[in-house]
């Protein structure tokens, strides 16, 4: 007999019921693996529940008992002074907050000097009225993991010479400060999250020692870390970003250690470090910050192998007597590289140094900067101020001895002018070429024919930076368009002959120990002023013209020495024509000083200049001087009249030896 096909209608409740059997067999083994009848602990000796309370079963609980707490929210101020365990059911389950604002949710103190170990896991300490979460005090070891902690005035509080280990946890929502530390408390800090709290991060004082691992200290209204006295602090594989001041902030004598971590995009500092307090930084970053590494006063840092970038103002700033060293790091994106003040030092060893916007490396100060083997590579000027030229490495290999520019084998007049070997020569052809150039060796320019124009890249910067170790020579050659047209620092020298100055905020700035030799130039139409002669420098001005500018035609101040001969001074609309300020030195000899609406030659002082309190303290000689016409007098004091006379005269106002 033929087998007949069951009907479709018949073989669908089979289908049916097996797939239920499927359900009810994977919701078994579901059941089975979660146990949810069962403790969340296996070694529990006590499980509270909602409405009962926590401290009962912590004062009948012996050293080394576990209490697990179940799911639902518990208003009690603990105080646990014996070793034990307190698991919940999930940070987001189990919720613990203080019955008084005056008494933390959870007080654990080793009294009497008896060393006790605590652990809290899996569980929340919150509260918007409460003063502190947990408070950790006399020799008492806390391990809190799988916890979140928020909500209080201050998160976690540990003091004395306790020891807290805190992983895989949140600290967020504090009101002023999420974790204060204090005394000789050792924290660690694994896989957590110091975060979104409304004031600071991490506070910490006394002899501190912090370690964080695989942390983030982010978002925190205030400083993400800021550590004074003896504190120290170890961040590994860690994140410091988008706090509301600095990322770390160090005082006193505070150590700092950062290894492969970052700081950035912080609204003040990445790292603030003063005092005595040192900061050392290994293959990390600080990034994106306002600014990103400042040292002030006696504070020390060392960047090796790290990345400072982008950060709004200076990658680093070395203000007072700080030091910073960077060896095999690059600075790039930042305003300027590394900046320094004060009587800051630095050393700067196998860096790249790229993209500033002004200076890749500038120093204002007069402590000493030291480095070689540092690569620059498209910075609006490379060196600045008081640093050495062998800082920097030539773009290309120095080989020729001439150069007829322009010249296509170079891409651009910084790489031409760093192929010439010293004392070689780059002749120019008539045109305009755009600077922003750094002179680090002996080097000549010359005007073949026609008019040849140098033009600052920027007119916040100077056209030509020279620093030590550079000697230029320079004929027949206009300069324009900078903030300074020259700019020498250090032991700098440079010979000028049938040059133009001209259309800078100002024509030539002399500092530190830099000189300069003018022969047959105009200093003409700076929008301030034509020649400042500081610091230690020298200035030798023969057969120029100097003539309008705001302020002053010539200013020697500091202990600089100026000497201008056969020149025309005149169209000086504030100060005058020449002015001598400090302790300063000047010969001038048969010169017309003329037209100028301030003086034609004074000294500062308060005899012709009104709120001025220092005296002037230098020396003046001259004679078969000009003046006419000068608005607020030819001289001032009355004394400088022999710079008029044939036989000239000197005034002398510099300090006599005591007998």
């Amino acid at each position: 007999m033929e087998e007949r096909p069951t009907p479709p209608a018949q073989r669908r409740p089979r289908l049916w019921r097996i797939v239920a059997v499927v359900l009810v067999i994977g919701l078994a083994a579901g059941l089975l693996a979660s146990r949810p009848w069962q403790d969340p602990h296996p070694d529990c000796v006590a499980i509270v529940r909602p409405g009962e309370s926590i401290q009962a079963a912590i004062d009948a609980a012996r050293a080394g008992d576990v209490i697990c707490l179940d799911r639902g929210e518990w208003t009690e101020s603990l105080v646990i002074t014996k070793s034990l365990t307190l698991v919940g059911r999930g940070s987001g389950r189990t919720a613990i907050a203080q019955d008084q604002f005056h008494l933390p949710a959870v007080d654990i103190t080793g009294v009497n000097d008896q060393s006790i170990t605590v652990q809290l896991k899996r569980l929340s300490v919150s509260g918007d009225l409460g003063h502190t979460g947990i408070t950790i005090g006399g020799t008492a070891a806390v391990e809190l993991s799988e916890c979140r902690v928020s909500g209080m005035l201050y998160g976690i509080q540990v003091s004395d010479s306790a020891h807290l280990t805190l992983s895989n946890s949140s600290i967020f929502d504090c009101r002023q400060r999420a974790m204060v530390l204090l005394d000789s408390a050792r924290v660690e800090v694994d896989d957590s999250r110091v975060s979104e709290n409304r004031g600071l991060g991490i506070w910490a004082s006394d002899s501190v020692e912090i370690t964080l691992r695989d942390s983030q200290v982010s978002r925190n209204g205030g400083h993400g870390l800021f550590l004074r006295d003896d504190t120290r602090v170890t961040v590994i594989d860690g994140s410091i970003s988008n706090n509301g001041i600095a990322g770390l902030s160090l005082s006193g004598q505070s150590q700092a250690q950062l290894l492969r971590s970052e700081v950035a995009r912080n609204s003040a500092h990445g790292i603030r470090v003063e005092d005595l307090a040192t900061v050392e930084l290994a293959r990390s970053q600080v990034i994106a910050n306002w600014q990103g590494i400042v040292l002030t006063a006696s504070a020390r840092a060392t960047v090796n192998d790290g990345e400072i970038s982008r950060n709004r103002f200076d990658g680093i700033r070395v203000e007072d007597s700080a030091h910073a060293t960077a060896t095999d790091s690059l600075l790039a994106f930042n305003r300027r590289g590394i900046n320094l003040r004060g009587a800051a030092t630095a050393q700067v060893e196998g860096c790249r140094v790229e993209n500033s916007e002004d200076y890749g490396v500038f120093s204002g100060s007069t402590g000493e900067v030291t480095g070689q083997g540092n690569r620059f590579l498209d910075n609006a000027i490379d060196l600045g101020g008081n640093v050495p030229g062998a800082l920097r490495l030539p773009l290309v290999e120095p080989v020729e001895d001439v150069i007829d520019w322009p010249d296509e084998r170079f891409a651009s007049l910084q790489e031409a002018v760093d192929a010439l070997l010293p004392g070689g020569s780059l002749r120019l052809e008539p045109g305009n070429y755009d600077a922003g150039l750094t002179i680090t060796t002996g080097v000549a320019f010359e005007a073949l024919q026609g008019d040849v124009n140098i033009i600052g890249s920027r007119e916040t910067l100077p056209v030509l930076s020279l620093v030590d170790g550079a000697d230029l020579r320079l004929e027949g050659v206009t300069v324009s368009g900078g903030s300074t047209g020259l700019s020498l620092a250090a032991g700098a020298r440079a010979e000028l002959v049938g040059c133009t100055i001209t259309g800078n905020t100002q024509g030539l700035h002399l500092s530190y120990s830099s000189s300069v030799e003018m022969t047959d130039c105009s200093i003409v139409g700076n929008a301030r002023s034509g020649l400042f002669v500081g610091g230690a420098s020298s200035a030798t001005v023969t057969g120029c013209l100097v003539m309008d500018h705001v302020d002053y035609g010539i200013v020697a101040a500091n202990s600089a020495y100026l000497t201008v001969v056969d020149s025309y001074v005149t169209g000086s609309r504030l100060d005058g024509g020449i002015v001598l300020w400090d302790s300063s030195q000047a010969v001038l000899e048969g010169n017309e000083i003329s037209g100028n609406r301030g003086y034609g030659v004074a000294v500062y002082s308060h005899r012709c200049f009104t709120g001025v309190f220092l005296p002037f303290g230098g020396h003046i000689s001259g004679k078969d001087n000009v003046f006419d016409n000068n608005w607020r007098g030819d001289f001032c004091p009355p004394e400088l009249e022999f710079l008029a006379t044939s036989a000239g005269g000197e005034l002398d106002q510099r300090p006599q030896p005591s007998p």
